[in-house]
């Protein structure tokens, strides 16, 4: 919420960061909807094989259709304080906890009349019957475990998309260039949101998102939340070239690029580097150790004596991955585009 201190000042309050929340909401969106599996097959993969899983998150409310979805999740998530969470442990627990406390008369002004009604309905459903609640909470981590590992590796790429709309935003782009129009509701709504964000009445947060890639909008009585995708292109070079940036850390110290040149051509053990090198068996080791826990440098025992020598095959490894990194590239994945609010 706003302090007063902040909306004498009038100065809009724009901030960004990932969600596993909204995330997790359209996988259980995606699942839900046959019909979204049909248009947007990158997503739908992730429940190959998960028939189970997803009669499930289908048959889960029988309150009403598939198309309403899960966004009493981001809610919930609001309410407790973890829309912004990105541990899955922390978040399960913070949905558990707010069942119990959220306002069953909260407003959610960017759905309608109805909508709103089933989703407070669901939480106090929640509330009311544990043995719901479990049940929740399990099919919430059934869906969200197996892609957990990709989320989590693509956060670095989701936290710098932030910072971009942000640096934008700062470097004076208009707030009604960077919001994302991708449903009518959203279309409706803007001039006031834009209104109320730019006067500082109403702060914006930006939340980028990996399974999606249009737009989302909700909106609390103290907060609008705008959704827009990551590209998968992005993802996937990021975990490509990991692997080739530790190592090529690894060998960016002058002494360890040093030293796996020497044990290239001459298989020695620390006492022998620590004297050629005129360093400390310690920092010899040291060094040594980060080149060994990346593969770079093998050991023997030779006659009772602990011999290190460059891998070879390793080596080329890394040449080869940085030559493909550099020089091949990755060709961009078209961002994966689902319908514009989980709702």
């Amino acid at each position: 919420m706003l302090t007063d201190e902040q909306r004498a000042i009038g100065r809009p309050v724009v901030d960004a960061a990932p969600s596993l929340a909204s995330d997790l909401t359209w996988l259980l969106c995606m699942a839900a909807r046959p019909t979204m599996q049909a248009r947007y097959p990158q997503l739908a993969e992730m429940f190959n094989g998960r028939e189970r899983l997803v009669d499930s998150v289908r048959t889960f409310w029988d309150d009403v259709s598939w198309d309403l979805g899960f966004t009493e999740v981001q809610v919930l998530a609001h309410h407790a304080g973890a829309l912004t969470e990105t541990d899955p442990g922390r978040l399960w627990l913070a949905l558990e906890q707010g069942v119990a406390t959220v306002p069953l008369d909260l407003e959610i002004p960017s759905e309608s009349p109805e909508e709103r009604a089933t989703f407070l309905e669901r939480i106090r459903r929640l509330r009311e019957t544990p043995n719901l609640l479990a049940a929740y909470l399990e099919l919430l981590q059934e869906v969200w475990e197996p892609v957990n590992d990709l989320w989590q590796q693509a956060l670095p790429i989701i936290e710098e998309a932030g910072r971009h709309l942000i640096a934008q935003f700062e470097r004076g782009r208009a707030l009604d260039l960077l919001i994302p129009v991708g449903c009518d509701t959203l279309q409706a709504q803007r001039p006031r949101i834009l209104s109320n964000v730019t006067t500082g009445q109403l702060p914006l947060l930006f939340v980028p998102c990996l399974f999606f890639g249009s737009s989302m909008y909700l909106e609390f009585s103290g907060l609008v939340v705008i959704g827009s995708g990551v590209s998968q292109g992005d993802v996937e070079a990021r975990a490509r070239t990991e692997s080739v940036a530790k190592r090529l850390k690894a060998v960016a110290d002058p002494t360890r690029l040093a030293l796996l040149h020497s044990l290239a051509s001459s298989p020695s053990t620390v006492g022998e580097l620590a004297t050629l090198f005129r360093l400390s068996q310690p920092t010899i080791s040291m060094h040594v150790k980060v080149l060994r826990q990346h593969g770079l440098v093998r050991s023997e025992r030779v006659d009772g004596r602990l011999r290190l020598s460059a891998d070879p095959t390793a080596v080329e490894s890394l040449l080869d991955d940085m030559r493909e990194a550099v020089l091949h590239g990755t060709a961009p994945t078209p961002p994966v585009r689902v319908p514009a609010r989980a709702s």
